[in-house]
């Protein structure tokens, strides 16, 4: 059709032109800006994944500095560690030098004394100069705070909080609760009659080492005790004697004031560990009453009996006028049967005797006695060995008349906390979780099943954001106790108090303050530092180094997924831009052409 009021062709080419220069300022601006998505008409999804990826490298950026900035505090923390534990290993060597006294002036045991002064005084300083940005790391301020009720805190002999998470309240409890008692090693041996049939040979092992005793034939419980006892500091091995338990026989009662219980002594002064064995068996015998008789005690014996009959004194009418008060004194005053028993009054003594009683034997509760062979300390790593060289000595497990046995190893507490079981050592029970690491130690009078004790923790530690997400999962917590030598040390002391003046000093040492124990209190310390030490190293390992890692293998990935969305790709871009441009000219050269078309009507005009 030939018309010139609506030139289509025109139109046409006019919007194929426009198509290709906004093809043109598409790729222009994604050339230049380097992005491919622009403004949310380019690519309206990808702009919201582009967003939420952008926003999760941000976090993943910061995750990662935080990161490396929590590693540089843990190792500034670990590096005051290092300097103390080796402040630790000098004050060992000094005090290891202090103990050969013999050969030492005490002029040089004042120089190493005074070294260990300084020592401690060095420690005391790292503690409180070990700092990072300001603040202060080892000397208790990044400890837990927590509260205690008085009743709770007798039972624990020390607690470690080192990880707390608060989930949304303002006080974390830590319940621990005893569920079986810790036991020591321990061996029992039974009295023997006589005390050792020969000479005896025998080695005591415990933890702690290996003695070997010579026992003379007849040694009695006392004599072995003694001789265990005095090398306890080398074995770590201690013998504790039960004294022995006389029979007895009971008459009367208490209600009726005429109560008389009758003790077998026959062996007391003799062999006072004897009650059980005699050859002849002890029997009371109250005759029975007729009348006009006075109050008196006779004895008869034969091979295998002794029998003690005590006649009551009566009226003409055969009426009992003897009280318990005065049998027993007639007891005391007799020296035949008073070498034999001794008496108590149920009561006061001022009943009548009853006549007619016995005749009964003087054997209720009798029990020899008996040493107990135990380990100074809980827990499985502890134990009774008592090996028998040359003679005879019988040591049993469990109870005196238990199983015969030569070793016994102590077992650890089982316990919960906060519903946990807990790993057992010694009276140490400890958990380790991300919500909570802790460990609780109780005193050796509260290892008993059932015990409980709380502590809340009311604030304090330190958290460290190393993760995405603002939450416990992308935290850790770490609580980091005071390392000074108020704190440092164990059961048998704290280690200020080897400074000159503390009472555990090298001019300190003799018979009530052996060096052992200043060795003790040294190796507790040196233990903690390493432990604190090895809980930080094992931090950065295996949590911040690995999260790092992590961290940085998901930044390369969301990256990557990111600038497959985001990033202009300049191959294909360059390529749209040389067809655009090619459009755009030869559009305006159609757009020409079809702009003329309508001037050829005018051929047709006359």
């Amino acid at each position: 059709m030939t018309t010139i009021n609506t030139n289509v062709a025109s139109l046409i080419a006019f919007n194929n032109l426009t198509n290709s220069q906004h093809s043109l300022q598409t790729s222009l601006t994604r050339l230049s800006t380097g992005l491919k998505i622009n403004s949310g008409a380019d690519d309206p999804a990808g702009l919201v994944a582009s967003n939420i990826l952008s926003s999760q490298i941000s976090s993943i950026n910061q995750s990662i500095t935080n990161s490396n900035r929590a590693n540089d505090v843990l190792s500034t923390a670990d590096a005051g560690l290092g300097q103390i534990s080796g402040l630790l290993d000098q004050i060992r060597s000094l005090v290891q030098s202090g103990l050969n006294s013999g050969a030492l002036s005490s002029t040089e045991l004042g120089a190493d004394q005074n070294q260990i002064d300084q020592a401690l005084t060095a420690i005391n300083k790292v503690a409180a100069n070990t700092t990072f940005a300001g603040d202060q790391l080892i000397d208790g301020s990044k400890a837990y705070t927590t509260q205690v009720s008085s009743a709770d805190a007798a039972k624990l002999n020390s607690y470690q909080l080192n990880a707390v998470t608060f989930s949304g309240t303002s006080t974390v409890p830590v319940t621990a609760t005893v569920k079986t008692a810790a036991t020591q090693g321990q061996l029992f041996y039974n009295f023997t009659n006589g005390g050792l049939a020969s000479n005896t040979t025998i080695e005591v092992s415990g933890a702690s080492g290996t003695n070997v005793l010579f026992l003379g034939s007849g040694s009695s419980l006392s004599d072995i005790k003694s001789a265990v006892n005095n090398v306890s500091n080398v074995t770590g091995v201690t013998a504790t004697h039960t004294a022995a338990v006389y029979g007895t026989a009971t008459f009367g009662t208490v209600g009726s004031n005429n109560g008389l219980t009758f003790t077998d002594i026959r062996s007391q002064a003799t062999n006072p560990d004897q009650a059980v064995g005699n050859a002849q068996t002890l029997k009371v015998d109250i005759a029975a009453a007729a009348a006009t008789n006075t109050l008196s005690v006779t004895s008869a014996s034969t091979s295998n009996s002794l029998t003690l009959t005590i006649t009551l004194g009566t009226d003409g009418s055969g009426n009992v006028t003897s009280t318990a008060s005065d049998v027993k004194a007639l007891i005391a005053a007799n020296a035949n049967s008073s070498g034999f028993v001794s008496v108590t009054l149920d009561g006061n003594g001022t009943g009548l005797v009853v006549g007619g009683q016995g005749p009964t034997n003087v054997t209720t509760g009798a029990k020899n006695g008996s040493l107990t062979f135990q380990s100074q300390d809980f827990g499985s790593s502890q134990f009774v060995g008592l090996k028998v060289l040359q003679g005879t000595l019988v040591t049993n497990q469990g109870s005196v008349g238990g199983t015969a046995s030569s070793r016994s190893t102590g077992t650890d507490i089982v316990a919960t906390i906060n519903g946990q079981a807990a790993v057992g050592s010694g009276l140490s029970a400890s958990v380790t979780g991300s919500a909570l690491d802790a460990s609780v130690t109780f005193n050796k009078a509260d290892n008993v099943a059932a015990t409980t004790a709380t502590i809340t923790v009311t604030g304090g530690g330190s958290i460290f954001q190393i993760g995405q997400n603002a939450n416990v999962a992308g935290q850790i917590s770490l609580g980091l106790p005071a390392v000074n030598t108020a704190e440092l040390g164990g059961s048998d002391g704290k280690l200020f108090q080897l400074g000159s003046g503390g009472g555990l000093s090298l001019l300190d040492l003799g018979p009530t303050t052996p060096g052992s124990k200043l060795v003790s209190i040294i190796t507790d310390a040196i233990n903690q530092v390493s432990t604190l030490s090895g809980r930080i190293g094992a931090l950065q390992a295996n949590v911040i180094q690995t999260n790092i890692a992590t961290l940085n293998s998901a930044l390369q990935n969301v990256s990557q997924a990111n600038a497959d969305i985001a990033d202009t790709n300049f191959a294909q871009e360059t390529s749209n831009l040389a067809r655009a441009q090619i459009l755009e000219q030869s559009g305006i050269s159609v757009l020409s052409i079809a702009n003329q078309t309508p001037q050829a009507v005018l051929k047709l005009l006359p």
